[in-house]
């Protein structure tokens, strides 16, 4: 008996530029030479977003704020930007787009110069609301703006897939007993 192997490359990333027709759909989609991926949709070319699994879920409630904490390394001039942070889904217009449900922008701030990549962090903060329902996950991703170009890994985050789960506020009973008991 013979052992028999087939090698198959499902990094789509590994796909050389042009343009590709999903033979399913008939969806065409464009791969630059950096390994960006677009759609194609009504005479325009979209960046289609990468999707991971979050490391971990954090449940939240109505009422709650979602604090999202990033890190980037930049070099260069002083620069003035904000962090963006939107909790959303799994689009349905296209394949891998992000539909935004809650949106936040932090405070302006300023990124000193380098001339060296330096670590920097940030945060925003995105209040929870009724908008998204309870008992479902979602999704989350930052990006820098102001002036600056979104570009997975580089000024923005992958969407990092059911990352929160909403709870919904169960109803609280405490101190149940006996309080008397007879013939009937």
């Amino acid at each position: 008996m013979t052992i028999k192997t087939l090698a198959v490359i499902l990094n789509p990333l590994a796909l050389a530029a042009g343009w590709y027709q999903d033979p399913t759909t008939g969806q065409w989609y464009y791969y630059d030479e950096e390994g960006n991926r677009y759609v194609y949709v009504a005479g325009y070319l979209y960046p289609m977003m990468l999707w991971e699994p979050a490391p971990k879920v954090v449940n939240v409630r109505h009422g709650d704020t979602l604090r999202i904490f990033v890190s980037f390394k930049y070099s260069g001039p002083a620069k003035t930007v904000k962090l963006y942070g939107c909790i959303g889904n799994l689009g349905t217009t296209w394949p891998y787009a992000f539909d935004e449900v809650l949106k936040a922008t932090s405070p302006s701030f300023t990124i000193p110069e380098s001339t060296t990549p330096t670590t920097r962090t940030a945060q925003v903060d995105i209040p929870v609301t009724t908008a998204i329902a309870a008992g479902k996950h979602y999704s989350i991703y930052a990006k820098l703006i102001d002036g600056i170009s979104f570009k997975e890994g580089e000024t923005g985050s992958v969407a990092l897939r059911d990352a929160i789960f909403v709870v919904s506020v169960e109803p609280t009973f405490t101190e149940f007993k006996i309080t008397d008991y007879v013939k009937v």
